[in-house]
């Protein structure tokens, strides 16, 4: 099992595009494989797959706590926390498998306007992240699938339940700012958060899902009690308005929030208009903090999802679907690769020479790849190390 789980990480870890392509090895990979990787015996692409679906997704998920204590142990969290000592989480779903013709038993069902139905998996992932920081953090990712004994499919805000309390669990003294998008801008979700005393929430509100919120707001508004503030930047100005204790709707009129408008108008006049709720008491202090903490939610999306998407970690293909657990295992493994790249660009100055060098990833991941096929190493930093004397890149004696 532990050979197997190595070999699956190994995949992601090295951007292999398919389990026969991280099959055909030289004797430099045979050697590196079992150096870097510390992997005795490499598995057949069926034992891999057989291996793995049986494993419980629950334990492996336990490897993204431990990875971020280490995460946080290596002081790589120090830059993080972002208003009174706060981590930013950003929660956002992603589907990661989708078919018309294979299925499991925990496959979500889609039926399309011509009546075809495909079958498909969702994760919902938290990942820290900071305005003004590139690299993010996942820290947990829970599944969207069909539960035990469920005939109706699962959603987007059960599991968000499911991973606050997972969260609650393994990270109960971290203080927290969790910031979603306007679906997760419900009271069952709202009260969820104000029952931990170390979270706050930044969520955006749409006027179209929101009217009973708007409605409050501009009434106030009229009446001159929404608080009104220009903040000029070198960028361009933010307008806000702002007020505290909204009811959020009025199916919930005892669930309160605090709304924030932000209307950004760049140099050539162009306006972008945004809206958030928060449990954060609202000032002249807070609205710019808040503003950036919810526009960093875009960051689960644009570092986080684009890059496995387009950056080689051959997010769309299928190296197995499996009966069990076997897809969502896969897309953990992916998600662990993921984080110990974003890890090591932030902390390993090899990895960063090279990546500053060579421009892209995916020309990183290219070198990477050249030297693990035709060099020996004992570690990963002699395979960086190799990398840079290739290309004469000269490291920071620092």
């Amino acid at each position: 099992m532990s050979d197997v789980l190595k070999s699956a990480y190994a995949i992601y870890s090295l951007k292999c595009p398919s389990l026969f392509y991280f099959r055909q090895k030289s004797e430099a990979e045979e050697s590196n494989l079992k150096t870097i990787y510390g992997i005795r015996d490499i598995p057949s692409d069926n034992g891999l797959r057989k291996i793995l679906d049986g494993i419980p997704s629950e334990e492996l998920r336990e490897a993204f706590a431990l990875l971020f204590s280490r995460i946080k142990q290596e002081g790589l969290l120090k830059d993080y926390y972002y208003w009174n000592k706060h981590l930013v989480v950003s929660i956002d779903g992603v589907e990661h498998f989708s078919s018309k013709k294979i299925s499991c038993p925990h496959c979500l069902q889609r039926t399309h306007r011509d009546g075809s139905r495909s079958n498909y998996h969702s994760m919902l992932s938290a990942a820290v992240v900071c305005p003004g920081e590139k690299e993010v953090f996942v820290m947990d990712n829970e599944p969207i699938v069909r539960q035990p004994g469920e005939q109706k499919n699962d959603c987007e805000l059960n599991a968000a339940k499911r991973l606050l309390d997972k969260l609650q669990l393994t990270h109960n003294q971290e203080l927290m700012v969790l910031t979603m998008d306007a679906l997760y801008a419900c009271a069952p979700l709202v009260c969820r958060i104000n029952e931990n005393p170390n979270w706050r929430y930044v969520i955006n509100a749409k006027e179209s899902s929101h009217q009973a919120l708007f409605e409050q707001f501009d009434r106030l508004n009229e009446e001159h009690k929404v608080h009104w503030e220009d903040i000029k930047t070198a960028e361009g100005t933010y307008t806000f308005g702002y007020v505290n204790k909204l009811s959020l709707n009025d199916s919930n009129r005892d669930v309160l929030c605090n709304f924030l408008y932000c209307i950004w108008t760049n140099k050539k006049g162009e306006e972008k208009i945004f809206s958030w709720i928060t449990n954060i008491t609202l000032s002249r202090k807070t609205i710019m903090p808040v503003m950036r903490m919810g526009r960093s939610r875009w960051k689960i999306e644009n570092e986080v999802f684009n890059t496995l998407k387009n950056q080689d970690y051959n997010f769309s293909h299928n190296f197995g679907h499996g009966e069990e657990n076997l897809c969502t295992n896969f897309a953990y493994l992916m998600m662990l690769a993921f984080t110990v790249d974003q890890a090591q660009q932030r902390a390993c100055k090899y990895f960063q020479a090279i990546l500053e060098h060579l421009k892209t990833k995916l020309k990183l991941w290219e070198a990477v790849k050249a030297v693990f096929r035709i060099l020996p190493c004992e570690s990963m930093t002699e395979l960086y190390g190799k990398i840079c004397k290739m290309y004469q890149i000269r490291l920071d004696s620092g």
